[in-house]
């Protein structure tokens, strides 16, 4: 079967840490499309995959029906800040217009995402003109509500405008290119390191200046439910934690955001940890990489 015509493309960005979650992703990908997974595309943007790990890649993706590309991108900006538990790695998909020309619109997954069900109805989204298309961030939904850009007062930004999370976005790659957004993401994060959480999700943020179309929560669900009782939610006046744990019900995409990850043996257990590893590949899996 081959791709569908119309669909976009769906993108990941990863180095060599992350080809095990990225194999995860795969497998849910296919799980929730079953015969139709053939019609999707995986366009992966690599940041130093060594062969053995390109070729595990490979053949996950001929065994589960799903089209895959793997094209290398430039280093990041060694100017552009990283932090404790972040890597150069999170700058992938800033690359994203510069290295994928021949596509109209992408929708750029984070790997530590699992797919749930069936993403065609995203991946024809209208985006009603705007460039982005993205679902509030759970624990920073507004400006000045949660530990998203931090420096919004010195920034001059209003209090309480929509924040989104990027670890799921259907971008419209002509708008972004002729807006020069992700450029001035870049620009943004190089001169204001110092009024930044996120990184590139505020750059990204601030760089839109509003301009992006909401899409339902359903499409980047956190999971939250597994934080447990010493969590304490940033934002339960706008999104009470309840809610977002009710949210995991009927979710879509599960995103697994946070320094803790499923694949970790420190991370929580769970149903939504049995969940993701129930996807992972099995140790005759790893033995074959």
């Amino acid at each position: 079967m081959t791709a569908a015509p119309g669909l976009a493309p769906i993108v990941c960005a990863i180095d060599d840490g992350y080809v095990e979650p990225l194999r995860t992703l795969m497998r849910s990908i296919a799980a929730a499309h079953g015969p139709a997974v053939g019609e999707l595309r995986l366009v992966v943007l690599d940041q130093g995959l060594v062969p053995e790990s390109a070729a595990s890649i490979r053949r996950d993706a001929e065994s589960l029906g799903l089209p895959v590309e793997i094209r290398p991108v430039p280093d990041a900006d060694p100017g552009l800040p990283i932090g404790a538990w972040y890597s150069k790695a999170i700058y992938g998909r800033m690359s994203i217009p510069d290295v994928i020309e021949d596509e109209p619109r992408v929708l750029y997954l984070d790997v530590d995402v699992l797919v749930l069900a069936d993403l065609r109805p995203l991946l024809v989204r209208d985006l009603g003109g705007h460039p982005i298309g993205a679902a509030r961030d759970p624990i920073c939904p507004l400006i000045g509500h949660g530990p998203g850009m931090p420096g919004w007062r010195a920034l001059g930004l209003p209090r309480g405008r929509p924040y989104f999370n990027s670890g799921v976005m259907l971008l419209d790659l002509a708008r972004i290119r002729g807006s020069r957004l992700f450029e001035r993401a870049r620009e943004f994060l190089a001169e204001h390191p110092d009024k930044v959480h996120f990184f590139d999700q505020d750059a990204l943020n601030y760089a839109a200046d509003g301009d992006w179309h909401r899409i339902e929560s359903r499409w980047n669900t956190f999971a939250m439910s597994p934080r447990g009782p010493e969590y304490v939610h940033p934002c339960e006046d706008v999104n009470p934690l309840a809610g977002l744990i009710e949210d995991e019900k009927s979710a879509a995409v599960i995103h697994f955001a946070g320094r803790r990850k499923p694949w970790q043996e420190a991370y929580p257990a769970s149903d939504l940890r049995d969940l993701y590893r129930r996807f992972q590949p099995s140790a005759q899996d790893a033995i074959r990489t």
